[in-house]
C-alpha cells in the first residue's frame, strides 16, 4: 500500500544543434567527467537511480547526458531524452501563459482574479500578478485528505481553485503585505488560463507554450498518457538506503499549473534560451515576469518573507515562476527547483552569457542529489 501524501504537498519549490551532435561537442570541451562524477555520486550514494543533465548556451545545447537507469524494472537506461516529471518547474510556465495571454490582450494581470473567475468574487482583493508572485496570501491546503485514485474522476482547474476559495479561512496574511511560496496561488491561475481560453489546461498550455516554441517533450501531465521514454519515479523507504520502491500514486493532473508537467532536460534548456529571447514574450512582458516581486508598501518582497523557514532563499527575489538571484551571487541568473512524488528537477540560467543547466532526478527530493556540484561544474567550466 502506498505511503499517503498531499497533493500540493509534494509540488514544493527549494531553494540547437542535434543531441549526438552536442554529445560529441561536449566530450571535446572535455566537461563530461566531472558532470558524470557528480551524477554518479548520487547514484552510487543511492540518492537516485537516475540523472539526466543538459547545458546550453545561447541557441546553442552544448551537453546532454544520461546516467543510471529511468526504469529498474526493466533496467531501461536514462538518455538525454529520458522524460522526467518536473514538479514545480511548472509554475514558469504557467506564469509565461498567463503573461502570453496579458500580451494578446485577453486579460489584464492588475486585475482581480474574480474578472474571469466569478468564483473568485467573495475572496479578498487580489491581483492576477500577486497570485504570480506569491504575495496574494491564498492558503495553501498541505494536508492528505484530497488525494485521489486512478479510478476518480480528475477535477478540472476551475474545479480545484473553487475548493481553494471556499477553505474556510483562504489567506494566509492580507494580500499585497507579506510573501509567501504558495500553490494554490498556481491552481487559481491555471483556472483562469482554462476560464479565459474556454480550454482544458493541458490544451491551453500546449497552445500557448509548447507548440509555438517546438519543444515537443513538455506537456502538462496525466497518469493514464503513454509517453515514450518515460522516466519511472521512485523514493527510498530508509534515509540513506540502497532500496528503492515506487514512488506513492499521484494523479499528476491534479497539480496542474502548480506542478503537473513533464519533459526532457535538453527541451527544458531550450525552453529558458526561447523566453529570453522574447520568442514567446515581448520585451515588456518578459520584463514583467523577472521583475523582483513587491509588496503593496513598494518593498521588495524578501522584505517580510510570512515564514520564518523561508530564511533559505537569503537574498533571492521572486519574480513570475521563477526564482532570481540576490546581490550576494556573482553572476545573475534565474532559476527554480522541481519536486514532486518521485522526481526532482533544477533549472537555472545564467543571464549574462545565457548558460542554461537542468539536471532532472527520477527520486524525491534530497540532500545527496547532484544539483549542487553540477552547478559548482557549470560555474567552474562556463562562466569562469
Amino acid at each position: 500500500m502506498g505511503r499517503s501524501v498531499s497533493r500540493r504537498s509534494l509540488i514544493t519549490s527549494i531553494p540547437a544543434t542535434a543531441a549526438t551532435t552536442a554529445f560529441a561537442g561536449a566530450r571535446a570541451h572535455g566537461d563530461l567527467p566531472s558532470i558524470e562524477h557528480a551524477a554518479m555520486e548520487a547514484i552510487k550514494n543511492h540518492a537516485c537511480p537516475g540523472v539526466s543533465v543538459a547545458i546550453g548556451r545561447s541557441s546553442t545545447i552544448i551537453g546532454a547526458y544520461g546516467w543510471g537507469f529511468s526504469n529498474l524494472e526493466t533496467g531501461t537506461a536514462v538518455s538525454e531524452r529520458s522524460v522526467f516529471r518536473i514538479g514545480s518547474l511548472t509554475k514558469q510556465f504557467a506564469a509565461a501563459a498567463i503573461l502570453k495571454l496579458a500580451q494578446m490582450g485577453r486579460l489584464d494581470v492588475h486585475a482581480s482574479p474574480a474578472a474571469y473567475l466569478p468564483l473568485a468574487g467573495p475572496l479578498k482583493p487580489v491581483t492576477v500578478l500577486q497570485l504570480m508572485n506569491h504575495t496574494a496570501g491564498l492558503h495553501s491546503d498541505e494536508g492528505g485528505g484530497d488525494d485521489r485514485t486512478c479510478a476518480a474522476p480528475a477535477k478540472t482547474q476551475i474545479e480545484l481553485a473553487t475548493d481553494i476559495a471556499r477553505q474556510t479561512n483562504p489567506f494566509d496574511f492580507d494580500p499585497g503585505t507579506a510573501w509567501l511560496y504558495s500553490n494554490a496561488n498556481y491552481i487559481v491561475l491555471g483556472a483562469i488560463v482554462e476560464s479565459v481560453t474556454r480550454t482544458p489546461f493541458p490544451r491551453a498550455m500546449s497552445e500557448l507554450v509548447f507548440k509555438p516554441l517546438g519543444l515537443r517533450s513538455l506537456a502538462v501531465d496525466a497518469p493514464s498518457e503513454v509517453v515514450v521514454d518515460r522516466a519511472s519515479g521512485y523514493s527510498s523507504p530508509e534515509k540513506g538506503g540502497a532500496r528503492f520502491e515506487n514512488a506513492a500514486y499521484l494523479d499528476v493532473s491534479q497539480a496542474g499549473a502548480a506542478g503537473a508537467m513533464r519533459g526532457d532536460a535538453i527541451d527544458l534548456c531550450r525552453w529558458q534560451e526561447a523566453l529570453l529571447s522574447n520568442k514567446l514574450l515581448d520585451p515588456y512582458h518578459l520584463d514583467l515576469m523577472l521583475s523582483p516581486a513587491r509588496l503593496r508598501d513598494g518593498r521588495l518582497s524578501s522584505a517580510n518573507r510570512f515564514s520564518v523557514n523561508d530564511a533559505h532563499y537569503a537574498d533571492m527575489e521572486y519574480g513570475c515562476g521563477v526564482l532570481l538571484s540576490g546581490p550576494s551571487e556573482r553572476d545573475a541568473s534565474i532559476l527554480h527547483y522541481g519536486a514532486i512524488n518521485g522526481f526532482a528537477c533544477v533549472l537555472q540560467t545564467y543571464t549574462k552569457s545565457r548558460t542554461t543547466f537542468s539536471v532532472l532526478c527520477n527520486s524525491d527530493i534530497g540532500p545527496g542529489l547532484p544539483f549542487v556540484a553540477i552547478r559548482k561544474v557549470v560555474i567552474s567550466q562556463y562562466l569562469s
